[in-house]
């Protein structure tokens, strides 16, 4: 529902962009409202992520700290976003740097971790080989790290009034004393890019030196483990798998392991034993 609640009032919150247009105030404090009531659902996503890690068997493979650091980075650019929902607050930070540093947050920390994520955790999948796990912690850590110094002190230099767009800042005297964080966050920018390449250099070489890919290397319920890895043409070469279960039976007090599959066939006197 609340997926639901973010998809609907996404049509309504638009304006908070134009606080500056010369909109009507009441038109705007609408904006306003509607804004600072979209991060309720938002922050019940944020709490569902959380809690499908409570108390769970948490291991730290690549893609799990890609995950974390989706969720993390997404809290901190939502937390900015309150910030900008308020109209007064967003007349003094409209065009400045804390707007880059913020959707920056949600657009690259939220998306691109989250779609790194993705990448490490079906490789196998879609190439039947693993990628090199220690490779992918060290292009977590490094791009975790220079995002961070890349985007953070947008936030500081932006409430200082530093605005965005601009050619040259040290032509201002009033920008002068921010300078530092320009050249702290190129710096960044620059290692953060050539941190890519890391992953670039594994994607390619795991993709023909890689570990071939057991049929299912993540221990994981859903059924697109239970297809051949690569899958062949229609995913599944016999017949359809039958569905037992939902994808999230995990510590299932039916079976020894930690993970049970969708498509896992009980024997019939287990499955009583558990009711």
């Amino acid at each position: 529902f609340s997926m639901i609640s973010i998809a609907g009032l996404s049509w309504i919150v638009w304006g908070h962009h134009m606080f500056q247009s010369g909109m009507s105030p009441a038109l705007g404090t609408s904006f306003m409202m509607s804004t600072m009531v979209i991060a309720v659902p938002s922050a019940i996503k944020t709490f569902n992520w959380l809690g499908t890690l409570w108390r769970g068997n948490i291991r730290f493979t690549t893609p799990m700290l890609f995950a974390i650091g989706f969720v993390s980075m997404f809290v901190i650019g939502g937390l900015s976003g309150i910030y900008m929902a308020s109209t007064p607050v967003d007349i003094f930070i409209h065009d400045t740097y804390f707007i880059v540093g913020h959707i920056h947050y949600v657009v690259f920390g939220g998306s691109l971790l989250g779609a790194f994520a993705a990448i490490y955790y079906w490789y196998p999948k879609m190439f039947g080989r693993m990628m090199n796990e220690t490779l992918g912690k060290i292009h977590f850590a490094l791009t975790f790290t220079f995002f961070n110094g890349t985007f953070f002190p947008m936030h500081i230099i932006g409430v200082g009034g530093h605005m965005r767009r601009i050619y040259n800042p040290t032509q201002y005297d009033f920008l002068k004393p921010l300078q530092h964080w320009n050249v702290f966050m190129t710096v960044s920018a620059l290692l953060l890019g050539a941190s890519q390449l890391i992953f670039l250099a594994n994607f390619v070489w795991s993709m023909f030196a890689g570990v071939r890919a057991s049929r299912n290397p993540w221990q994981a319920n859903t059924l697109e483990w239970e297809a051949p890895t690569p899958p062949p043409h229609g995913n599944f070469p016999g017949p359809l798998p039958t569905v037992y279960r939902g994808p999230y039976e995990y510590s299932s007090p039916l079976v020894s392991e930690d993970f049970l599959p969708q498509a896992r066939r009980l024997e019939s006197h287990v499955a009583a034993a558990a009711h």
